[in-house]
């Protein structure tokens, strides 16, 4: 009953318990617990074990290009391993890019747990999706909907905007693709646009959304036209264009990013906790797997998961409205580290 978090055992007993059952190598068995679940419904047991990570790049690592999604992988192997489950890479390449072909290989793998990584567009998947148990992590994945794991990008995007007027910046911009908004359902740009309407910070001119990549050149004759003291963003390089063209970071322009890369605080902004994301997928697919249920859900769930807003050094330190901070603290709740995922027990 410990090593099944039960509520009936005192939280101190569950923990030294489960400490001793790790130190001495223990793992729960998805068999198992697959099977006792069966037998309690009244049907038979299937053995599965091994669960696909389904990554669809024109090159096979291709998605190790992104800190999110290597995190998010990350985060996803180490909550499958906890729970006795091996997660397993698979590309759609490999498969001459036949999502029906890939679902073929997966079922006669007996494979029947599938985490789809994020896609490099927004687009569809057309798998066997009634063979598996399923869930995506992002928001490209538009049809099927399946059960996913996200960020709040919604939330990290007014964070940035009331954070930055708490430190006395009223000409907040938004300088990001519309093609990597998509990405995220648009929500970033979504959350920028409700916090700067409820500080009464709103001004067309301070919105760039290219449909393409950030470049430079434009980029720059943006902020000379619209002149804003603070910019949101998601190019890395945009302090260094800045300090090109003779504004100094944060002095005249303030700057947070709302995917950062790292913690170092060398850029102020949200740190997704990718690795969270990742784990809550895989809680995803497990459930299902223990319930027996397979293909496209018909109520879709979303695990939202907050990101962490991280100090750095394109921010004033100075704060001049302290109720914005506050305000910006509530927004955002995650107290745990952003970089382990906790591993939980299924039974």
């Amino acid at each position: 009953m410990a090593l099944r978090n039960h509520p009936r055992i005192p939280v101190s007993t569950r923990e030294r318990i489960q400490t001793i059952a790790k130190d001495m190598g223990w793992r729960p068995n998805p068999l198992l617990a697959e099977a006792m679940s069966a037998i309690r419904a009244g049907q038979p047991p299937v053995d599965r074990v091994t669960l696909a990570w389904i990554t669809t790049g024109s090159q096979r690592d291709q998605w190790k290009l992104s800190p999110f999604d290597v995190r998010c992988h990350a985060g996803a192997v180490e909550r499958a391993d906890s729970a006795g489950y091996r997660l397993e890479t698979f590309w759609l390449g490999d498969a001459n890019n036949n999502a029906e072909r890939l679902g073929d290989i997966l079922y006669n793998r007996g494979i029947n747990g599938v985490l789809v990584a994020p896609l490099l567009d927004p687009g569809t998947l057309s798998i066997q999706w009634e063979r598996f148990a399923s869930a995506t992590v992002a928001h490209t994945l538009i049809t099927p909907r399946l059960h996913s794991a996200n960020d709040n990008h919604f939330a990290g995007a007014r964070v940035c905007v009331a954070r930055m007027h708490a430190t006395g910046r009223h000409r907040i911009g938004l300088a990001l693709s519309a093609k990597l908004d998509h990405r995220v359902a648009d929500l970033w740009s979504a959350g920028y646009l409700l916090e700067i309407f409820e500080e009464g910070l709103a001004d067309p001119k301070l919105l760039h959304r290219p449909e393409g990549a950030i470049d430079e050149a434009s980029f720059i004759r943006w902020v000379k036209k619209a002149k804003p003291d603070g910019i949101i963003g998601t190019h890395r390089k945009i302090p260094e264009w800045l300090e090109t063209a003779g504004f100094k970071v944060p002095q005249d322009i303030a700057y947070t990013e709302l995917d950062l890369a790292t913690t170092d605080g060398e850029h102020a902004g949200i740190f997704q906790d990718a690795r969270a994301i990742g784990a809550g997928a895989i809680d995803m697919i497990a459930g299902q797997l223990l319930r027996h249920e397979r293909g496209i859900p018909e109520k879709p769930k979303t695990n939202i998961i907050d990101g962490h807003w991280i100090d750095g050094k394109t921010m004033p330190k100075k704060v001049v409205h302290k109720d914005l901070l506050e305000q910006a603290k509530r927004l955002l709740n995650n107290t745990g580290d952003p970089e382990p995922a906790r591993p939980v027990v299924y039974d």
